[in-house]
């Protein structure tokens, strides 16, 4: 069992407390423990009911056995603190702090290797914060060190020479635009856009569908879509429909974008659906899994896209609810303009569609619009002529048809290399 092991392995865990005591079962805290006394304290009460949780835990035999499922959540719970210290004193890489919503998180986790790559995940993230925080300060410090001395020097030439100096860190005839103006211009736009512009709709009602790492990056892709969107010239009018303040995706988004419900946030959030919204007839939902390939841009339609990150699975959601509400739709004409490469995904992210929408709808080219597509996942022009080549040779007759030896593509971020047709003799 488990537990047994963790018990077993006391000597290298000092640090284990009357706390997780609580939640064991008395018998094997004595079996294994030879300070029985730490244990006693525990009380007959709580080891009796936790007896019985453990006891479930432990009657599974599969390799990825999980926690059984208690009346109250503390003993799960206390279980998996103990096996959070277990993996802490051996060594292996868990952070330093768990938060409340992580430890929940934990709790719907129902394997023990899903529990140590999630240890594992908010590890990492905890280093990369710490590296990030470090690096921030050295910068501050440099660009304070820098200042300050471009500044003593700038006073000590004024005081030899007598009369202003023109530069950086010195006089200027220019004004600065700080960051606040800009954010300010852009935000004016998206008002503008509010009243005037094309609506686009993003369908965020698949919160169920996701995990929770999916609702993280869909949450941020969301913030980076509303970035993309305010910095374009001709900036959609962005509607965020089905957006239920209790789907964890809105939450998360509420991090990134603080402001969001704020009455003067130029963005349109709702708990309503788009059907309430905008008239049946303009509605276009934009799905992979449509037969129907968008030809021309249609600036009167609401086009809609789905807010969904689905990594692991690829079902025909938004193709499913579309086809339910009786809503045109649509796919973008990716294989028409596009030659994907071997093994690249035609997914997309929801900050590449709308650079892809917003594009389409200001110069009408589907060529230059599915420039956003990521390079690496079309094939570059070695592979098209490679490929043409190999074709040619396979065509010949063959009585004629020299050896060749296999070709050899490598895959690489930063060059693709292709190892030419050799001729045998």
């Amino acid at each position: 069992m488990f537990v047994t092991h963790l018990l077993r392995s006391a000597q290298i865990l000092p640090c284990i407390t009357s706390h997780y005591m609580k939640h064991l079962p008395f018998s094997l805290c004595k079996l294994h423990f030879k300070n029985v006394a730490v244990v006693q304290q525990a009380g007959n009460s709580c080891i009796e009911k936790l007896t019985h949780s453990v006891s479930l835990y432990s009657s599974t035999s599969s390799s990825e056995e999980s926690y059984a499922d208690t009346d109250e959540g503390i003993d799960k719970l206390a279980l998996i603190q103990l096996e959070y210290e277990f993996y802490k004193q051996g060594g292996l890489s868990v952070p330093k702090v768990v938060t409340e919503a992580q430890w929940q998180e934990l709790l719907e986790k129902q394997t023990r290797n899903s529990r140590r790559k999630y240890f594992k995940f908010l590890f990492l993230n905890e280093i990369k914060k710490e590296n990030a925080k470090k690096k921030k300060e050295e910068r501050k410090s440099k660009v304070e060190e820098k200042r300050l001395l471009e500044e003593s020097q700038r006073q000590s030439s004024t005081e030899k020479k007598g009369h202003l100096e023109y530069g950086l860190w010195k006089n200027s005839l220019f004004l600065r635009i700080r960051d606040s103006a800009i954010t300010h211009f852009q935000n004016g736009r998206l008002i503008s856009a509010m009243l005037h512009n094309q609506p686009l709709v993003v369908d965020l009602s698949f919160d169920h569908c996701m995990s929770s790492r999916e609702k993280q990056n869909c949450s941020n892709q969301l913030q980076m879509m509303f970035a993309e969107n305010r910095k374009h010239e001709e900036p959609f009018n962005l509607y965020f429909c089905n957006a239920h303040k209790s789907f964890d995706t809105v939450t998360k988004l509420e991090k990134y974008i603080p402001t969001l419900y704020e009455p003067e946030f130029p963005l349109n959030v709702t708990e309503q659906c788009y059907l309430d919204i905008f008239p049946r007839e303009k509605l276009v939902y934009l799905t992979p899994d449509s037969r129907e390939e968008l030809t021309e841009y249609d600036h009167d339609a609401v086009y809609i896209i789905g807010g969904i990150v689905d990594t692991a699975k690829s079902d025909p959601l938004t193709l499913a609810k579309a086809k339910q509400q009786g809503i045109k739709m649509g796919k973008l004409p990716l294989d028409t303009y596009l030659r994907w490469g071997s093994g690249s995904g035609k997914n997309l992210t929801l900050n590449q569609m709308i650079l892809i929408m917003l594009d389409m709808k200001f110069t009408g080219d589907w060529r230059k619009a599915l420039t956003h597509v990521p390079r690496r996942k079309i094939k570059t022009e070695e592979e098209i002529s490679f490929e043409s080549q190999l074709r040619n040779a396979k065509r010949r007759p063959v009585r004629n048809l020299p050896k060749y030896t296999h070709t050899i593509i490598k895959r690489s971020s930063n060059s693709l290399l292709v190892l030419s047709l050799a001729l045998l003799s």
